[in-house]
């Protein structure tokens, strides 16, 4: 769709600038490139955008969840649109809120092309506030997870020892390494003599947040 004014937040000074461009190409009236919350919200009130295209982890400080969340309570319907390479947000921090209402979320990692995302977006704003289904919710190891589970599997992946993660949580160590049992089995890793449980679970970790190792 041709003229939609759309505002990008993105923490990343060369995908902000590159996606800008691109989603310009495309037809959108790219209003502003923007790295934080604060000024995701003074381009809110700027440019009065009917779409707003997210990146899901803006560094230190608010999410690109919460700043969505701000967006949509200034302006109930504006189109929400996540690009990410997070396949599941819990990745980030186990209890963040839930997406707003209709948003779209979409892996940087899956998209083949720009007219692809362009397609997404303008779904967003066409229909705001439509029921979506959420992909990490429907497919991937992710998807039977519980967020404790999520939370475990971080923990590993910051190289906190089986002792440091239950003395952390007040349980036994026997009730974590029954936990990191379940986040193997979820995630396809058998239990073998040749096979180390924690390494895996940590490069699974990166992979589904986009950073393979």
């Amino acid at each position: 769709m041709k003229n939609v004014r759309l505002i990008l937040v993105e923490d990343d000074a060369f995908t902000r600038a590159t996606l800008g461009d691109a989603l310009a190409h495309q037809g959108f009236d790219v209003k502003a490139r923007v790295a934080t919350a604060a000024e995701a919200l003074a381009a809110q009130k700027e440019c009065d955008p009917q779409v707003a295209v997210l990146d899901l982890d803006l560094g230190i400080g608010p999410t690109g969840i919460d700043v969505a969340i701000a967006l949509r309570s200034r302006n109930p319907k504006i189109g929400i649109v996540f690009l990410t390479t997070y396949k599941d947000p819990r990745l980030i921090e186990s209890n963040l809120p839930s997406l707003p209402e209709g948003a779209i979320y979409l892996n940087k990692l899956e998209m083949n092309s720009t007219s692809t995302i362009a397609m997404q977006i303008s779904l967003a704003m066409l229909k705001p506030l439509a029921k979506r289904s959420l992909p990490w919710l429907r497919s991937g190891p992710l998807a039977a997870m519980s967020a404790i589970q999520i939370e475990i599997m971080k923990e590993i992946a910051q190289g906190l020892s089986t002792t440091e993660i239950a003395r952390s949580r007040g349980v036994s160590e026997q009730a974590i390494d029954k936990s990191i049992s379940r986040i193997s089995k979820h995630l396809g890793i058998p239990k073998t003599a040749d096979t180390n449980q924690r390494v895996q679970i940590v490069r699974a970790y990166f992979e589904n947040k986009g950073q393979g190792i």
